[in-house]
């Protein structure tokens, strides 16, 4: 999910500043005392490289090498993927529903016992805030509970026919070696949100996660072969678009999940149907809205809801709703109300400090990117505005405060094109047919939150508005976990159901049966 996550709620995808931080764990210490294995793991145990070439990690806020890293090859992938295969035909497919309950049970375990170390993994390397990593593995273990409690759920059907000669029936069977190629935005969570229902649903899985932020999912599978799963059950090899390509275009992959860009997505689109013809699950980006009408002025958590469903993560969430339609009249007091939620919701600083929400970007890279469209908006004249946040903004590391787009239309590309950083784009509206063409207004179909007190409108938006993921809100109390909701999304966003008991059907296959006799 997801990065394909979808909101719950106002603070769902990126925790904020924690009423009562734990202050027991010195994060700086445990920094120092860390240790990276950038190996590729494969049927149960890390493995020498096949590869000769690596690439180095690195911390965003002080900006310095933290880990080298096995740049995995097209041999490489082979190895992990033989190793899911003989797994995944030696038994994983077919063992009992309550001993493969007992298995991912026990990954959840192992990856709440080393939950520090995972946070700290995903903080170093990606920037996240301390306090938002931890939230992100508890989620993760959510994600792996909820999966093993849905693999004895009853499933498939029998068909009525001829009572005396034919017994017709259908059920789900897992496909086989599942590719997961994950986002870095949160490196452990979006992983785990793919892997777990794979193999609930019993697959065997070849990970390649991003190389901006690999070592987790690294961790991770080291965590389920020392948890008792099966060797080859989980697999990972670390790498850049060499390594994706390899594991999109395998031959013996029966199945890819991807999340991250839509340009990467339609690439393995490509290798997937030029191989064996594998299906995708993709999920390529989104450019959500967030829409306001006069009727919600004064309802609870208003703007705390806006700043945080665009701010949280530094904007680095692929449902961000960083498109801000306002009905006209209300734009200038929204934004004054956003300003003051934001300063006093997101405190920046060192991310290793638990009092922290708000990090910087995850790489050099991104920062450039998301520096660039100020260059944009500014030859757009979106007029550009900085929010502040508590705190100041640092000078080192690859941090980009909070801002939006005052004077944007929906032809501008600040408008339009995803940022995948902390940057809103302000759209009036003048009715609600206004705002359900400016929304649709887009390649993109993630998801979409709608505010106002007008039951009827909220619901002709609901079945109006194309996105997989719609939030009809009159306040900001918690809405259902992503692990309970199904969804897909729509468009250029990509396909397949993350979430629910539908989020494990995606990784099988239906069957269909008859025995005849007579």
């Amino acid at each position: 999910m997801p990065c394909r996550l979808g909101q719950r709620d106002a603070g769902r995808e990126g925790p904020q500043r924690p009423a009562h931080p734990v202050m027991t764990t010195d994060w700086h210490a445990a920094a120092r005392r860390i240790a990276f294995d950038g190996r590729p793991f494969i049927g149960g145990d890390a493995r020498a490289p096949r590869s000769r070439a690596s690439f180095a990690t690195d911390c965003p806020f002080t900006e310095q090498s933290l880990a080298m890293i096995a740049d995995g090859n097209a041999e490489d992938i082979d190895r992990a993927v033989s190793a899911a295969r003989h797994c995944f035909a030696d038994g994983w497919r077919s063992i009992a529903p309550d001993q493969r309950q007992a298995h991912l049970h026990a990954l959840a375990d192992g990856i709440h016992a080393a939950r520090d170390r995972l946070a700290l993994m995903d903080c170093l390397e990606m920037g996240m805030p301390i306090s938002n990593a931890l939230g992100a593995v508890d989620e993760a273990v959510r994600f792996t509970r909820y999966y093993a409690a849905a693999i004895d759920q009853p499933r498939g059907e029998v068909v009525h026919a001829d009572a005396a000669h034919v017994l017709a029936m259908n059920w789900y069977e897992p496909r086989g070696v599942v590719g997961i190629i994950s986002s870095w935005n949160f490196p452990l969570l979006v992983a785990v949100a793919a892997i777990a229902p794979a193999i609930a649903a019993g697959n065997t899985v070849v990970a390649k996660p991003s190389p901006v932020a690999p070592s987790s999912v690294l961790a991770l599978a080291r965590i389920a072969a020392e948890a008792g799963l099966p060797p080859g059950v989980i697999n990972a090899v670390a790498g850049g678009g060499e390594t994706g390509a390899a594991l999109a275009g395998h031959d013996d992959v029966d199945q890819i999940g991807f999340v991250g860009s839509a340009a990467t997505g339609r690439r393995i689109m490509v290798a997937a149907g030029q191989s064996n013809g594998k299906p995708v699950m993709l999920e390529g980006g989104g450019k959500s809205p967030q829409i306001v009408f006069a009727d919600a002025v004064g309802l609870d958590g208003l703007a705390d809801s806006i700043a945080a469903s665009a701010f949280a993560n530094s904007g680095q969430i692929c449902v961000a709703r960083t498109r801000l339609l306002v009905e006209r009249g209300i734009a200038d007091a929204l934004i004054d109300w956003v300003r003051e939620a934001t300063a006093r919701l997101f405190t920046v600083g060192d991310p290793l400090d638990p009092l922290v929400s708000y990090g910087p970007l995850a790489s050099r890279a991104q920062q450039g990117r998301v520096q660039s469209y100020l260059d944009i908006g500014a030859a757009e004249k979106a007029d550009h505005r900085v929010i502040a946040t508590g705190g100041t903004m640092p000078e080192k590391g690859y941090f980009v405060p909070p801002g939006i787009f005052a004077a944007a239309s929906g032809a501008m590309r600040v408008a339009r094109e995803e940022i995948f950083g902390p940057l809103i784009a302000l759209i009036p509206f003048s009715d609600e047919a206004d705002a359900v063409r400016i929304a649709n207004d887009t390649p993109h179909g993630l998801a979409a939150t709608l505010w106002t007190r007008d039951i009827g409108r909220a619901r002709r938006m609901a079945r109006d508005i194309d996105a997989g993921r719609i939030d009809i809100r009159a306040s900001a109390a918690m809405g259902a976990p992503l692990h309970l909701m199904p969804a897909e999304p729509f468009g250029g966003s990509g396909h397949g159901v993350l979430g629910g008991q539908q989020g494990m059907r995606a990784y099988q296959r239906l069957k269909s049966v008859q025995i005849i006799t007579g």
